[in-house]
Formats: C-alpha cells, sequence, structure tokens
C-alpha cells in the first residue's frame, strides 16, 4: 500500500456521516403512534395509526391497521358504562357467552342488587352452577321460578341448562309442582 492510499483512507474516515434521508410522513406519524401506545394513550394513537395508512409502505399499513385494532379493543373495555340493572345483566350474559364465569357472576350479581328480576335469578342460576355451585344455583332457580313460573319449563327445555339437570337438587326442583308468580 502507498502512502497516497493511506491517506486516502484517513480523509474518508474524516468525511462527515452521510445524512439519513428524511422519514416520510408514513413513517413518522407511525412512530409518533407508536410512541403513543405505549404512553397507553389509545385515543391519540388510534389518529396517528390512521394517519400511517396512508403512503406507499404496504408493512407500515398493516402493522398500522393491527395496532388500531388493538386500540379499539382497548378503548372499548374502557368505556363500558354500566349504571341500570339491565345494562349489568346484559353485560354479564356477554361474559357469560364468553365463558367468563367468574365476571359473568359478579356482574349478575350487580345487577341483582339494583334490581331483582326473574330474569337475572334464571342466569345467575346458570352461571353458579356452571361454577360447581350447586347450591347457589338451586337458590337463584328457586327464585327466578318464584318471581316467574315459566323459568321452570324454561330451565328444562334450555340447552344450556342440561348439563345441571345431572345435579339431584336442579333436577328436584324443576320436577317439583310449579311455583306461583
Amino acid at each position: 500500500m502507498t502512502k497516497s492510499n493511506s491517506k486516502a483512507g484517513a480523509k474518508s474516515t474524516a468525511r462527515p456521516a452521510p445524512i439519513a434521508p428524511e422519514k416520510s410522513p408514513q413513517q413518522k406519524a407511525f412512530d409518533t403512534a407508536m410512541e403513543l401506545f405505549h404512553a397507553r394513550e389509545f385515543s391519540k394513537a388510534k389518529q396517528h395509526f390512521s394517519a400511517a395508512l396512508e403512503g406507499n409502505s404496504k408493512e407500515l399499513q398493516f402493522a398500522a391497521k393491527q395496532h388500531l385494532l388493538m386500540c379499539e379493543k382497548r378503548l372499548s373495555k374502557a368505556n363500558v358504562k354500566l349504571e341500570t340493572a339491565e345494562d349489568y345483566y346484559n353485560y354479564g350474559i356477554g361474559l357469560y357467552n364468553r365463558r367468563d364465569l367468574e365476571a359473568a357472576q359478579q356482574h349478575l350479581e350487580k345487577a341483582l342488587k339494583l334490581e331483582e328480576a326473574d330474569h337475572v335469578h334464571y342466569a345467575l342460576a346458570l352461571v353458579l352452577g356452571l361454577r360447581s355451585d350447586i347450591e347457589g344455583a338451586v337458590k337463584h332457580l328457586s327464585r327466578a321460578i318464584a318471581l316467574q313460573s315459566r323459568n321452570r319449563n324454561s330451565a328444562l327445555n334450555d340447552p344450556d341448562f342440561q348439563e345441571l339437570l345431572q345435579h339431584a337438587p336442579i333436577k328436584e326442583l324443576l320436577a317439583g309442582a310449579p311455583a306461583h308468580s
């Protein structure tokens, strides 16, 4: 190697580093959205993820769509406002349908505290039975039948109750004389 080559090599290291290309508006929006997402500011993050959908990068568009869905899911959980017994009942039924029985029980019990209703007792009997609290299930099913006698036939014909009919106390309750409403 000659001296001129080593000097040329020294010159190349002395040059300023190349300037990074400017980030695209799509990348800037996505980066900002990710910062907000990690800060748990989902509403603001949604706006920036929506902006990141505009642009040429399919990878950023895909990632932005996925994060938008995550933001919406987190925001929908945070925005559930339950005020009436019917709100708690409906939410409890939704939880039951997802088989989140513990949370369903809590919401149905809150509904009963606000207003006693046969359909809430009926649903709570089902949830408790599926949670292996047969005594609690019998108590609430008995009350549901006392409030509305048709609940006896409903339980006998309800596919959701079929598993619970294997338990003697529930079977006996449903085989008994009709309760008067």
